[in-house]
This record gives structure tokens, sequence and C-alpha cells, in this order.
């Protein structure tokens, strides 16, 4: 391949490493500096995916409960979720699986900035989304900034949850009762992604967006019609960037946030991905039939990268933001416990593929303790860029983990916020009904009572064997788990272990106690828990 002198980079981070891992890093320094190409799916369960469904117990699994709406023969949707992302199947099998991967909170705005900044967003009063939608203050740089300064082509294609929003809706007389459809969420003056260090923008700002000719994309601050299956938009928005920096001769990096699956997923996905499943439900088909449609863009983006002799030159990330929801198929979050909204492990615990064909390792599995805030500082280390000390970043260059390094780059990760259980099966009732007005079953809306704002605050810390819970709910208890051994969370090793709760609890304290109040969520709930833990 023939290199301009704009692409020719020595990756400085890597060169670093030499020492370490000569063979690899010989061949990685003598590259171009690398694309660096960010998945992100919206609420995808870890066990939804081929290669995390080695690690369930399907007879325990099959017996908890399952949403009205996604019930099925467990072993059909077992199978649904097997086939559902056969690119990303190929993708782990050629590179890294890291299987304790953590985002920094359980639901998708804080989680992002986290990604966005490589910080804990707490660090600037992110707890939940309701503080999401003041989004990421404008004197906190984010990773597109850094990389469009150094000479990186920068896009931001799909969900952009860290802008500060207005909201609008569509005309009344056509408006549906999903509010996915209705809703116009427009960033507010110096917030869009293409004022924070993306060249370009084709993105939606809140929640999920609808599955067709959705209102709320902006392609640069712009408000813009969408026709079509948004799915297929993203993929293509995506491949004509990638065609575009190339004419320019410039890497890139793409932060690309698929909608799916987060749900309502009312309609069906387009005639080609419905018929491959038949799992009795015609609901679940829909789900993994969404999936498999983003599965299937990622392989065009892949293939493109091999026609264009990229593909070895691209470092490539893919994950959740957070857990699955309770209201999602089998296998959900595997045997993790509990959902999105929460700190346990279902709602944190993401799938993590790191793949950079030559440079890392192939058919890896990893379970060394990382965030999706070290994506930030691996994909700089990988570019050879310096991360300014005004950054602040939490997150740690885990190249050399994932090359096979024994490092431990994270002593322990803190988490604290809302307990949503909006999201969990505690809260079926609504869903139930939530699912029947929005078909016209029913004629009245009956509001959730677990959303983030009316929720009482949680907090957790992990390291690489132990978690340690607190919840105020007033009974001022402790749950401890070694979640290595026990990743359902089941037994609570508090009492039989107080040396470690002590340890973790005075670890988690020196955290919090730095960080300010939530923007939007309760800064009396907030008092509680760092009090908690004093």
């Amino acid at each position: 391949m023939k290199l301009s002198s704009n692409k020719k980079t020595v990756l400085a981070g890597l060169v670093a490493a030499a020492c370490a891992v000569a063979p690899v890093v010989s061949m990685a320094s003598e590259q171009v500096k690398p694309n660096v190409l960010l998945i992100v799916m919206d609420d995808l369960g870890t066990a939804q995916l081929d290669f995390a469904l080695e690690n369930i117990d399907k007879k325990a699994l099959a017996e908890r409960p399952s949403p009205e709406r996604y019930e099925g023969d467990f072993n059909k949707l077992y199978d649904a979720a097997k086939r559902s992302m056969p690119n990303i199947t190929q993708l782990a099998n050629e590179g890294v699986r890291m299987t304790n991967a953590y985002v920094a909170t359980p639901v998708c705005g804080p989680s992002r900035a986290g990604m966005l900044t490589g910080r804990f967003p707490h660090s600037f009063g992110i707890y939940s989304n309701d503080d999401a939608h003041f989004g990421v203050p404008l004197d906190v740089k984010l990773l597109p900034a850094l990389m469009n300064e150094n000479g990186y082509a920068t896009a931001n294609i799909g969900k952009y949850h860290n802008a500060k929003v207005s909201k609008a809706f569509i005309d009344e007389s056509i408006q549906t009762r999903d509010y996915h459809d209705n809703q116009i969420s427009a960033p507010e003056p110096g917030y869009g992604p293409e004022e924070r260090g993306f060249d370009y923008a084709y993105s939606y700002f809140a929640s999920g967006a609808a599955l067709y000719n959705s209102p709320a994309i902006f392609r640069n601050g712009e408000n813009v019609p969408a026709p079509g299956f948004i799915t297929h938009n993203l993929t293509n928005e995506a491949l004509q960037f990638i065609d575009q920096a190339n004419k320019q001769d410039k890497p890139f990096f793409i932060n690309l946030a698929y909608s799916v699956p987060h749900i309502p997923l009312e309609q069906p996905a387009p005639a080609k991905y419905m018929d491959r499943f038949d799992t009795g439900n015609v609901e679940v088909d829909k789900y993994y039939a969404h999936v498999n449609a983003s599965d299937e863009g990622i392989g065009q983006i892949i293939a493109k990268l091999k026609a264009m002799g990229e593909y070895e030159n691209t470092l490539i990330f893919f994950l959740s933001d957070n857990g699955a929801v309770q209201e999602s198929p089998m296998p959900m979050n595997g045997m993790d416990r509990a959902f999105k909204g929460q700190r346990y492990r279902g709602g944190v615990h993401v799938p993590f593929i790191a793949h950079w064909k030559g440079v890392l390792p192939e058919n890896t599995q990893n379970d060394t303790l990382i965030s999706a805030m070290d994506i930030l500082p691996t994909a700089l280390a990988a570019a050879g860029i310096t991360i300014p000390a005004e950054m602040k970043v939490d997150g740690k260059d885990i190249l050399p983990v994932m090359q096979g390094e024994k490092q431990q780059p994270h002593q322990y990760l803190y988490w604290a916020g809302p307990r949503a259980l909006h999201y969990d099966s505690s809260n079926a009732d609504f869903w139930n009904h939530y699912w029947k007005w929005i078909n016209f079953e029913e004629q009245q809306f009956i509001p959730s009572k677990h959303i983030e704002k009316l929720s009482k605050g949680e907090w957790a810390i992990k390291d690489q064997q132990w978690s340690l819970h607190y919840y105020d709910d007033g009974k001022q208890e402790f749950e401890l788990y070694n979640y290595a051994q026990d990743p359902a969370q089941s037994i609570n090793l508090a009492a039989k272990y107080p040396e470690k709760v002590k340890e973790m609890k005075a670890a988690f304290y020196d955290w919090i106690k730095t960080k300010p109040a939530p923007i939007g969520w309760g800064q009396d709930r907030y008092q509680i828990l760092t009090k908690s833990a004093q």
C-alpha cells in the first residue's frame, strides 16, 4: 500500500512497549497512523452474542422470569441470539474479547460521556440520564477534538447523548403513541457534535430513534429528513465518510452508534432480516432481526476496509452502552444479576471486543478489569497522541494488556447514581400496560413509578474479584459479592469478610468525596450516598 506523508506516523505508545512485545510492535510501528472505529450498540446484553453464550448455565437461566412480550422456547431464543451477529462473532474470533469490561454508568448518556471523555462522568456532575440532558460541559474536551487536532477526519454517526437539548414534536395530527416517532431533540448552541470535535455529524440526541423515517436526525446541526430504515442509513453514512476520509488522505475516527436494540421495536426489520428468524414469537424475531441488520452493516464496513487496504490499519472497538433491559428476549445479560439502570453486573458489565489485525492477538480472551473509559487513552496511544494533563483522564491505555502483558490498569472501578428499576422485572406491570397502550389495546397511559428522577440512590465499587454495593433503602446494609465466582451476585458475603467491606468502603469514599453533586438528579440523595461511605 502506498503511504502518503500525511499518514506516516510512528505509534509512540506502542514503541514505548517494544521490549515487552517486540515482534508485534516492530510491525505496528511501521504502519500508518491507524483509523479508529468505535461501534456502540444500544442496550445489547452480554449474552445476546454468540461468543458469550459458552459461559451461561442454560438450565438456570431458563428458570429466570421472562417478560410476557418476549416469551418463547428458551432453546429457540438462545439459537436466535447465537446467530444474530455473525460478523461480530468473526471480529471476536480475530480479536481480543475483554470479558470483565464495564461502562461508567448503567444508562446511555453518561455511559457514552465516559467513552468520549475518558473520565468518570460523575467528575463533571453527570450521574444519570437526567443529568445528561444538560450535556457534557463545554470546558470538557472530547476524544474527537483531540484526534481532529492531530490530523484525523472525525464523524459521529448515530446516537449522541452528550448534548444539552431542547425538545420539540412533530405535528400532532401525524403523531403515533411511540415518542420515538414524534420527538425531536435539538442540541443547543455549542453542544452539537460538529461543535465538539467532529468534522461530520449525522446524529440524534436522546434515548432511541424511530426505526423508519426518523424526524430526529440532524446533519451538522440541521434537522434533515431521514427516509427509510435508520440502521441502513447509519451504515451508509459510515461507508460514505470512510470514502471521504480516504479521498482526503486522512486517517479517520468514527463513533458509530447504532440505535438498536433499544426498545420499543414495534416495527419489523426489513423482510430479509425477519426471514432469518423463526422463534415462534414474532416480537423476538423482530428484536434479533434488528440486531442482525446492524451486524450486516458492520460486515459491509469491514468489507470496505478490506477492499481499501485499510482493515489491518484500523483499530476497532465494539461494545454496548450498558446492559440489556428486562423487556428483551433471553438470554439477556446471561448469568449477570439485574438490568440496565442498576449497578449490579447486569447493568454495567458489557460485551467488549478490540480488533487490530497484526497488532492485537487473535482469538484471545482476557478477564482483566477494564472500563469503557479506557477507549480514549488506548485510541490516542495507538495514534501516538499525547493526552493533555488538563483533560484529567481516568481511563488507562490497555493496549499492553490486550497484547498479553500482565497488568492491572484499575485497582477499583466506581459507580454512583439512581437505582432506576424502570428497566427491571419489578416494573413488568408498567411495560405490559405500555405495550397495550402503544398498540391501542388500552386507552390510558399509566406512568412508570421507577424512572430515574424518582429513584433512590445506590453506589458500587469493584476490583478484579469483589464488588461492594449500597442502596439507599433505609436499611443501611452493605452487600459484598465475589463476582468472579458468583456472577449472579447471589451470595452476600459482607458478614463473612468485614475487612474487605471496610477496605472497599473506604476506597469508595476517597473517590466520591471529590466529586461534585449531580446536575439534575437529586443532590439530597447524593449526600446520603456520600455519608453512607464515611
